[in-house]
């Protein structure tokens, strides 16, 4: 049955409708009329046969009227359920095919309601209302997805929409599409590309289970190229103890469901009669990797490596040399470092930080700065052991161009990068690297610890760029103050750490 067909079919049946909706009036008020009479001639011993007749001929035309109009009610509301469905737009109506299965059984009902009533005699009338609220409803943004929508379609729509929003510079932003990216791409390759009411929440279980398995940085594996991610990790579980590479870690699961998550809320969005993902509870499977615990380096490691800074080699490459110092001494991220430039040294009440908020000087022109998270735009305080180090006058009298201080490392296509395998690889000479959990952002750890256990945890969390976590702690200045700075640069050195490498390199 077309559009077409059903919509001439139902403007019949309304006619015939409006017909019996005509004679139930008429006859009504004439029942209403004669019911004093019927009364009457109950009560009339002395009526005659005749007047009898009369009256239970309108007590059996009234029983039809209330017969009649409770039909009316009905066939009135199954049309208006019609009329609701024809309201919906063209494309709609053909993808939804439920909705069109459901009118024609409503017709079918009408039909068989309609042939109990004696066909009345009738001008037709048209269903204008609901045609007009089709025509209105005509026009459909070319992104609408149904529930026969497949995932990859819909899917994309969200993803392709947020990319949109992104700007050239938002580093972060932009990392974070490429992780849903990766997401999207392996939950298409795990579970399959299926309409959006094929999902169940237990696919999230199916696609953990097989993500635990798969090969970390599997693209720098020749032997993986062209496989699906179910094959990888058959294929990597098949090879020898000792030649299996390491699968992903609890952690990296974890992040690939919570994103899919994401991408599923936004399409669902609006759309009845998908599943709901979110309070699905996902047991995290033992093929997993268990997620590495980074520590604080130890004393030890620090003093090995504040000794080797100050070599006559490695003080030939200071953009190499000031990096485990300046780390330790800020708690700064890597990719804080790499971009330090001169200008950002600046004195506050007297008191000189890095000032974090200030934009990138490059070629006289001003750069968004690269950072992590909003609260990665901060004042880092300054502590005095800096300058007996000798950094700060460094640091002032550089003369690379725009005045970058970790210069050399700008050359590379990820600075911040570039720097960590540098660091990584001087760190396995020195023999105090332990894969993941002892590394340059050891540092950071090291120097959290420092500033919390003589300042508190609100100032560690705003000297080092950590997000405030509670109501209490976002009250008052999102920067450190002067009085602040002056505490942190009052603190003492780190407890068992030997500076006099660099102390004793500054006085000669």
């Amino acid at each position: 049955m077309t559009r077409e067909i059903l919509s001439a079919s139902l403007a019949a049946v309304a006619a015939e409708l409006d017909g019996i909706a005509k004679e139930d009036r008429h006859l009504g008020f004439a029942a209403g009329n004669f019911e004093n009479e019927i009364q009457e001639l109950d009560r009339d011993e002395g009526a005659s046969d005749m007047d009898r007749r009369l009256a239970d001929h309108i007590r059996s035309e009234k029983a039809s009227v209330v017969r009649r109009k409770k039909t009316l009610v009905g066939l009135r509301s199954q049309l208006n359920r019609i009329g609701s469905a024809l309201a919906m737009d063209k494309v709609a109506w053909e993808a939804e095919r439920s909705t069109f299965e459901t009118t024609v059984r409503i017709l079918g009902g009408i039909e068989r309601q309609a042939a109990v009533v004696p066909p009345m005699a009738a001008e037709p009338i048209a269903i204008e209302a609901p045609m007009a609220d089709a025509r209105s409803a005509s026009k459909v943004d070319p992104r609408a997805h149904s529930l026969s929508t497949l995932f990859s379609v819909a899917g994309r729509t969200v993803l392709d929409a947020r990319k949109g929003t992104l700007k050239p510079t938002d580093k972060k932003g932009s990392r974070y599409q490429e992780r849903l990216e990766t997401t999207f791409a392996a939950w298409l390759d795990v579970i399959g590309d299926e309409p959006l009411s094929f999902y169940l929440p237990v696919h999230l279980q199916d696609f953990a289970t097989v993500m635990a398995r798969v090969p970390a940085n599997r693209s720098k594996f020749p032997m993986f190229d062209g496989l699906t991610l179910r094959e990888m990790g058959e294929k990597n579980d098949a090879l020898p103890a000792g030649e299996r590479k390491e699968r992903l870690a609890v952690s990296t699961i974890a992040g690939h469901l919570q994103e899919i998550r994401t991408i599923w809320s936004q399409v669902s969005a609006g759309l009845h009669g998908l599943k709901d993902f979110s309070s699905y509870n996902v047991s995290m499977p033992k093929d997993a990797k268990e997620a590495i615990v980074r520590q604080p380096l130890s004393v030890s490691s620090l003093n090995i490596w504040i000794l080797d800074s100050v070599t006559p080699g490695k003080m030939k490459k200071p953009h190499k040399a000031w990096l485990p110092l300046v780390g330790l001494l800020t708690g700064m991220r890597m990719a804080e470092l790499v971009y330090l430039q001169k200008t950002d040294i600046v004195k506050i009440d007297g008191n000189e930080v890095f000032d974090l908020r200030l934009p990138l000087l490059i070629k006289g022109e001003q750069v968004d700065r690269p950072t992590k998270t909003k609260t990665s735009q901060r004042i880092v305080a300054i502590h005095p052991l800096l300058h007996e180090c000798g950094f700060i006058d460094y640091a002032k009298k550089i003369r690379a161009p725009d005045g970058f201080i970790f210069s050399r490392y700008l050359n590379a296509k990820d600075p911040a990068d570039a720097a960590q395998k540098q660091m990584s690889n001087w760190m396995h000479d020195l023999g105090i690297h332990e894969n993941q959990s002892q590394v340059f952002h050891s540092l950071r750890h090291n120097a959290k610890h420092w500033f919390r256990h003589h300042l508190g945890e609100r100032i560690a969390d705003l000297q080092l760029g950590h997000a405030l976590d509670s109501v209490s702690k976002r009250y008052g200045y999102k920067d450190l103050e002067p009085e602040e700075v002056a505490m942190v640069m009052a603190i003492p050195c780190p407890k068992g750490v030997d500076f006099s490498p660099f102390t004793n390199l500054r006085s000669r």
